[in-house]
């Protein structure tokens, strides 16, 4: 499994900065009927993550605040912000990505992009529905 060699770093860096997240959490909470969640850090839109119900989005926030705040501590301190105007110009970007199709390893229809400036997407949808998106920028060096 490619995920293997991620869990140690992973669980180490989620140890390290326990009370912080605990106050991300805390601070960021769910907002009813929200079906995604974008990620800035820096004034950049780093990561967007959307579903098709809000029921999904509800029980998945809290790992999503998790993987924010875990970056956002990593991240030198910044004053620069993002715009839902910053965030709106990332999803059009991504509806621009190249797009093709991947073998799903359960049900549904799977797809992923690459663009050009090094994001990375993938998109399942069951029954032409969206089930879930997450498209994720590259990583800046000192970030």
């Amino acid at each position: 499994m490619r995920l293997a060699p991620l869990l140690p770093p992973l669980l180490i860096a989620y140890a390290a900065y326990e009370e912080e997240l605990k106050g991300f959490r805390e601070d960021i909470s769910y907002v009813k009927g929200a079906t995604g969640l974008a990620i800035a850090i820096d004034g950049r839109v780093r990561s967007l993550d959307l579903f098709g119900t809000a029921q999904i989005c509800s029980r998945l926030w809290s790992r999503l605040v998790a993987g924010l705040a875990i970056e956002a501590l990593r991240a030198a301190p910044s004053r620069a912000k993002a715009t839902s105007e910053d965030v709106l110009k990332y999803w059009a970007n991504i509806t621009q990505w190249p797009w093709e199709a991947v073998t799903t390893v359960g049900e549904g229809q799977e797809y992923r992009a690459d663009s050009q400036q090094g994001d990375q997407g993938s998109a399942l949808f069951y029954d032409g529905k969206l089930v879930y998106l997450s498209a994720v920028g590259p990583v800046v060096a000192n970030s």
